[in-house]
C-alpha cells in the first residue's frame, strides 16, 4: 500500500502523471487486469472466469449486432460496438470440475454475501422484470444473477465483465437474461465498485459521443465516504459505457482534507518500530470500527480484496474495573448483563414492526442443486401473481398442483417473516420479571411473587416515547423485587453508556419504536481495525483506479438547484465566491451541516424534507487519545471498561448516572493499530457533550486520575502526546452520526434521501438499512450514484421479448442479439422506436414521476400522526401453557438436582444441561395428578382471559384509530390538501420559481 502524503490540499488532478505509477495498488490492479484471464484470486482460491465449455461446439452461435467493423471483443464489453455483425460462442463460466451443488452452493454464498435473497427477486427487480419475464423463468435468472455474483465475490480485485457473465447462462436461450442481470448488477453496485478497473477502458471519444463542451457536470459536495463513493462509482459506471461521453465529476470539500469523520491523526511525538516502512502511526479520531466483514460488508471487497489493507481482529472486552480500581467480578457482571438485555429485549414487544414486501421467489431445491427448470414458457410474474391473488391460477396452471403460499419457498439464512420474529420476541417475554431474575442468579425480596413482572405499557403508549424513559422504568421496577445496590447500579449504566457510544445519544433522546430500525442487517464476522489508518480507505477511493477531481479547502456557501425538472442548470456557489454551474449535484455532507442551515437551498427544501431532517437526530461522540512512551496496561487487551460513580445523589437511582456514565467508560488499545503505546477513552452520552465545553487540560488530566485508579499513580505516566476530539464544533460535521430520535417517524431516512429533480442526497443519514457506519456512507454513495446515472442516461430498456419462446430453440438460425445505443447515436430515430434488448448502453427513457405522489401522502400522514398520535400498541401476552409456568417455578431447583447427581455419579451425557432439567421437568409434570396442576390451569385459564381482553380492548383502540385516519384524512383534504389541488400548488409555486429565476438572470 503506497503511503500517502500528509497534505491534501493539492488535491485537484488536472493529468494522469500518476497513472504511470509503478507502485500502489493501482498497477497491482492493472497487471491483473491486463496480463490475467483467468479470475482467480490471490489466495489460489478455486474460480472460473470465461472457462470454455466442453459442449461449446454443440451452442447455437449469438450474433451481437456492432458499429465497428472489426474489433478483437474476447474479454471485452460488446458495449463498445454498434451494428457491425460478429460471430461468437459462448463462453462458460461455470467450472466443470465443481459438481453443480457445490457451485451452487457458492453462488448462494455470493448472493448472501452482496446483501441480496440468493432464492428471490430483489425489490428493484422484481419491479423491472414482472411484465417481461416468466414465473417459470425467475429461478434461472436467480442461478445466472448469483452466478455472476460469485465470479466478483470470488476475486473483487478484477472487474466482471460481460462475457463472463453470459457464461453463467447454461443455455444460449437465457443470453438476454443474462445482459440484463450484469447491467442491473452494474448499475446498483453490486459488482465492479470500488478501487477496481472496468471492464473496459478507453480514453478516445468515439463516434456518437458528446463534444467535451457539451458534457453534463456532476458536482458532489462533501469529501468523506458517501461522497467519494458517489464520484468513484460514477465514474466507473460511465466506464462501462465506453460510447458515451462521462460527465465531468467535481467533489468539494470545505477541510484541507479528505475522508469526512473518517480521519486517522497522524502521531508526531514518537517512531514505530512495528508498523512496516511505508505506514505511519495515526489515531482514529472518528470512525474506527469495522463491524464485520462476512455477509454483506461492502468494505470487505474494498479492503481485504483490492487494497489489501493489514487489519487487526478485535478481541471482546475482557474486564471491567469499578470505582475503587478493582476488578469486577465475572458472575456478578454476567448477572447484571443478562438483567440489563432482559430489560431491553422488553422494550422491544413496542418496536415498529416493519413489513417487507414479498418478491417472486425461485425455486430454493433447484437452485440449492444447481439446476434449471424445464425449459418451459408461461405466465409472466405480474400475471401469475394477480391470478394468485384473484384464486384463478389454477385456470391459468390447469397441469400443476397450485401450491399454498410460500410452501417450497424458505427464507434465506437469517432472513424470517415479521411473524416468526414476533413470535420470537413474545417467547421471550413470556418469562415473567420475577422468574426471570431468579434464574439469572438473583436473590428476590421475600416479599416477590414469582408471577410478578414489568408494568411498562402504559408508559410505552405515551406520544413519542423514548427508549430512555421506558428502560429507566424497568430498572425501577427490578428494585422492587431486588435489592440493587449501587454497585449492581453502576454495572447496570455501563451498559447503558454502551448504548449511548453506539447511538450517539443519550438513551432518553432515543425513539423507543425505532432506535434499532436496521435491526436484522447487521454483517457478520468478527470486529476490526485498520492498521496504519482507516482513513487510507477513503483515499484509496480517490486515487484508484485513477484520481478524481478533488477540491478540498472549498466550503459551500449556497446551492441553487431546479425544482421544476430534472433537465435544468443548477449552481453551486463557495465561500471563496467561486461558482460552479452543474446538471446535478449530490450533497453528501453531514446531517448535522443540514440541521445547522450553514448552506442556503434555493428554493428552499419542500417542508416533507425539512421536516424529516428537524425530526431526525444526529448524536455526539468524542475521544481522548493518550500517547505513552511505554504500556503500563495489558497490551493482550484490546479494550478495557471503567465503571463510573455517580454524579448526583446516592447512587440508587438512574438519575444519579445519567451525567457522567459515559465519561472515559470504555478505552481502546491500539497498539497493534498504531504501532505505538495508544489508549483512546471514549466519551459518550451527555459526556461527550461536556467535552465541547471543558479544556483539553481538563479531560486529560481527569482522564489520568482514572487511569491512576485502576493502575496506580506510580504507574502512569504524563502522556509524551494527547488529542481531545471536539466533533460538535467542527462546522463541516457539527456531530459524529444519526440516530432515530423520539419525534423521528418511520421513513423519515428515506425522506432525507429522497432526490429533488436535479439535486440528490447521499450520507449514512440517507440510508435506513445502514445509518450510523462507514459501510452504510458507502452504500449510500452507490445508490445516489445509480440515481444520478439514470438520470443522465436513463433506466435499462428491456426488449419486449427477454427470453425467446422455448419453440425457437429447436431453430438452427443464430439468436440474434441487437445491442443498445445511445441516445446521441439513436438522435435520428423516429417515435415509437422498439426499445432495444438490455445488456448494453442505454438510452434515456422518462419514468412515471411519483414524487408529487409520494410527497403529497407524506403530508397527509404527518397531518394524521399530529392529530391522533401513533397506532395503539399491541398488548404484551402473558404465559398460557402451564407447563412453562410450573417449568419456571421448579427450574432451578431441577438444575440444581441434576448438577449434584452428575457430580456424584461422573457420568457424560451427550445432552446439554438445558435439555436435561427440560427432560426431567417434562416427566414430572407428567407424573403430576390433575389437582397439582390445578393451580398452574386456572392461572393460565386467568391469563388467557386477560389476553383475550386486552386483545379485544387493542382491537377496538386499533379500529378506531383506523377510522379516525380517514377522518383526519377527509378534514384535511377538505381543507383544501386534495391531490388535484396539492399539484396545481406545486404548478403555481413552480411557476413563480421560474418567474423569479428569470427575473433574477435579466439582473
Amino acid at each position: 500500500m503506497r503511503d500517502y502524503s500528509d497534505d491534501d490540499s493539492v488535491i485537484k488532478m488536472e493529468s494522469d502523471s500518476d497513472d504511470a505509477s509503478s507502485s500502489g495498488p493501482a498497477s497491482v490492479l492493472r497487471s491483473l487486469q491486463l496480463e490475467s484471464e483467468n479470475r482467480d484470486s490471490p489466495n489460489s482460491s478455486m474460480t472460473s472466469g470465461s472457462v470454455t465449455s466442453s459442449a461449446a461446439e454443440q451452442k447455437t452461435k449469438i450474433i451481437l449486432k456492432m458499429d465497428v467493423k472489426s474489433e478483437n471483443s474476447n474479454n471485452v464489453s460488446p458495449y463498445m460496438f454498434l451494428k457491425a455483425s460478429t460471430t461468437c460462442r459462448p463462453k462458460s463460466s461455470i467450472p466443470p470440475r465443481l459438481s453443480p451443488s457445490e457451485y451452487a452452493s457458492q453462488c448462494v454464498a455470493a448472493a448472501e454475501a452482496s446483501r441480496l435473497d440468493p432464492y428471490a427477486l430483489h425489490e428493484d427487480e422484481h419491479k423491472l422484470l414482472q411484465d417481461k419475464l416468466c414465473y417459470s423463468h425467475v429461478t434461472v435468472y436467480l442461478n445466472i444473477r448469483n452466478g455472476i455474483l460469485r465470479l466478483w465475490s470470488r476475486n473483487p480485485s478484477v472487474s466482471v465483465n460481460l462475457d463472463e457473465a453470459i457464461g453463467c447462462a447454461r443455455d444460449e436461450r437465457w443470453t438476454r437474461l443474462a445482459c440484463f442481470a450484469y447491467e442491473w448488477l452494474v448499475r446498483r453496485g453490486y459488482i465492479n465498485f470500488g478501487c477496481v478497473e472496468p471492464p473496459f477502458i478507453s480514453r478516445s471519444v468515439g463516434r456518437g459521443r458528446k463534444k467535451e463542451a457539451s458534457r453534463e457536470t456532476v458536482v458532489v459536495i462533501g469529501g468523506g465516504m458517501a461522497g467519494l463513493s458517489t464520484a468513484r462509482q460514477l465514474t466507473n459506471l460511465f466506464r462501462h459505457y465506453p460510447d458515451r461521453a462521462p460527465p465531468r465529476i467535481i467533489v468539494l470539500e470545505g477541510r484541507d482534507r479528505i475522508g469526512g469523520r473518517i480521519y486517522s491523526h497522524p502521531l508526531t511525538s514518537m517512531r514505530s518500530s512495528r508498523l512496516p516502512p511505508h505506514q505511519r502511526p495515526t489515531a482514529e479520531m472518528g470512525a474506527h470500527i469495522i463491524v464485520g466483514f462476512e455477509r454483506g460488508n461492502p468494505l470487505d471487497a474494498i479492503i481485504r480484496g483490492q487494497l489489501a489493507l493489514e487489519y487487526h481482529l478485535l478481541r471482546d472486552l475482557s474486564t471491567l474495573y469499578d470505582i475503587d480500581g478493582t476488578p469486577v467480578n465475572g458472575v456478578n457482571d454476567a448477572m447484571i448483563e443478562r438483567l440489563y438485555n432482559d430489560i431491553l429485549e422488553r422494550t422491544g414487544h413496542y418496536r415498529l414492526k416493519h413489513t417487507v414486501k414479498r418478491t417472486a421467489p425461485g425455486d430454493k431445491d433447484l437452485i440449492e442443486a444447481g439446476r434449471d427448470p424445464p425449459d418451459e414458457d408461461g405466465i409472466t410474474i405480474k400475471q401469475f401473481e394477480e391470478a394468485t391473488a384473484l384464486g384463478t391460477i389454477d385456470q391459468l396452471l390447469p397441469n400443476k398442483k397450485s401450491k399454498r403460499r410460500g410452501a417450497g419457498h424458505r427464507a434465506a439464512k437469517g432472513d424470517k417473516s415479521s411473524e416468526e420474529v414476533d413470535t420470537s420476541m413474545e417467547t421471550k417475554m413470556q418469562l415473567p420479571a420475577a422468574q426471570a431474575a431468579k434464574e439469572f442468579g438473583f436473590l428476590l425480596r421475600k416479599t416477590t411473587q414469582m408471577h410478578e413482572t414489568l408494568e411498562l405499557d402504559g408508559l410505552a403508549s405515551q406520544l413519542n416515547q423514548s427508549l430512555g424513559a421506558v428502560m429507566n422504568s424497568g430498572v425501577d421496577q427490578y428494585q422492587k423485587f431486588l435489592d440493587l445496590k449501587p454497585y449492581a447500579l453502576r454495572l447496570i449504566n455501563w451498559h447503558f453508556a454502551n448504548l449511548e457510544y453506539a447511538n450517539a445519544a443519550n438513551v432518553d433522546k432515543l425513539s423507543l419504536r425505532g432506535w434499532d430500525q436496521d435491526i436484522g442487517n447487521e454483517f457478520e464476522g468478527e470486529h476490526a481495525q485498520v492498521v496504519g489508518g482507516y482513513q487510507q480507505v477513503p483515499r484509496a477511493l480517490w486515487r484508484h483506479p485513477e484520481p478524481l477531481d478533488v477540491r478540498t479547502r472549498k466550503p459551500v456557501k449556497s446551492i441553487r438547484y431546479s425544482a421544476v425538472g430534472s433537465q435544468a442548470k443548477a449552481t453551486v456557489t463557495c465561500e471563496d465566491g467561486q461558482s460552479i454551474e452543474a446538471d446535478k449535484i449530490v450533497f453528501a455532507a453531514p446531517l448535522g451541516v443540514l440541521k445547522e442551515q450553514s448552506i442556503q437551498f434555493d428554493p428552499p427544501l419542500p417542508q416533507w424534507k425539512r421536516d424529516a431532517i428537524r425530526r431526525m437526530g444526529f448524536g455526539l461522540l468524542n475521544k481522548v487519545i493518550l500517547v505513552f512512551e511505554k504500556p503500563f496496561w495489558d497490551i493482550g487487551r484490546d479494550m478495557f471498561g471503567l465503571l463510573r460513580a455517580p454524579r448526583n445523589g446516592q447512587g440508587l437511582h438512574q438519575s444519579d448516572y445519567k451525567e457522567g456514565r459515559g465519561q472515559f467508560y470504555l478505552f481502546w488499545n491500539c497498539i497493534d493499530t498504531t504501532g505505538l503505546p495508544v489508549l483512546i477513552a471514549l466519551m459518550a452520552g451527555e459526556a461527550a457533550h461536556e467535552a465541547e465545553r471543558l479544556s483539553d487540560e481538563i479531560l486529560v488530566g481527569q482522564c489520568l486520575e482514572q487511569l491512576s485508579n485502576v493502575f496506580g499513580a506510580a504507574n502512569v505516566p504524563l502522556p509524551l502526546e494527547s488529542i481531545v476530539t471536539r466533533w460538535g464544533s467542527d462546522r463541516f460535521a457539527r456531530g459524529t452520526y444519526s440516530y432515530v430520535a423520539a419525534e423521528a417517524r418511520p421513513g423519515d431516512y428515506d425522506l432525507i434521501a429522497a432526490p429533488i429533480q436535479n439535486l440528490f442526497f447521499a450520507g449514512e443519514a440517507t440510508i435506513a438499512s445502514h445509518p450510523a457506519t462507514v459501510h452504510g456512507a458507502y452504500l449510500s454513495g452507490l445508490r445516489a450514484a445509480h440515481e444520478v446515472f439514470e438520470s443522465i442516461v436513463g433506466p435499462i430498456a428491456i426488449p419486449p421479448t427477454l427470453v425467446p419462446a422455448a419453440s425457437a430453440k429447436k431453430s438452427s438460425a443464430p439468436v440474434e442479439l441487437k445491442l443498445m445505443e445511445t441516445h446521441m447515436a439513436q438522435a435520428g430515430k423516429r417515435k415509437g422506436d422498439e426499445l432495444l434488448p438490455a445488456g448494453t448502453f442505454t438510452r434515456p427513457v422518462k419514468e412515471k414521476d411519483n414524487a408529487l405522489h409520494e410527497a403529497w401522502d407524506a403530508a397527509m400522514w404527518v397531518r394524521i400522526y399530529d392529530d391522533l398520535g401513533p397506532p395503539p400498541v399491541k398488548p404484551q401476552k402473558a404465559n398460557v401453557n402451564s407447563f412453562l409456568l410450573y417449568s419456571g417455578e421448579h427450574w432451578e431447583e431441577v438444575k440444581a438436582r441434576l448438577a449434584e447427581e452428575r457430580k456424584k455419579s461422573g457420568r457424560k451425557t451427550k445432552q446439554s444441561e438445558r435439555d436435561q432439567v427440560r427432560v426431567e421437568l417434562g416427566k414430572m409434570w407428567s407424573a403430576l395428578s390433575e389437582e397439582e396442576k390445578k393451580p398452574y390451569t386456572d392461572r393460565t385459564n386467568k391469563n388467557r382471559e386477560e389476553n383475550e381482553r386486552a386483545l379485544k380492548e387493542w382491537s377496538v383502540k386499533a379500529a378506531e384509530w383506523d377510522r379516525r385516519t380517514w377522518e383526519v384524512k377527509d378534514v384535511w383534504i377538505k381543507e383544501g390538501n386534495s391531490f388535484e389541488e396539492f399539484c396545481k400548488r406545486k404548478r403555481e409555486d413552480e411557476a413563480a420559481m421560474d418567474a423569479e429565476a428569470a427575473k433574477r438572470a435579466k439582473v
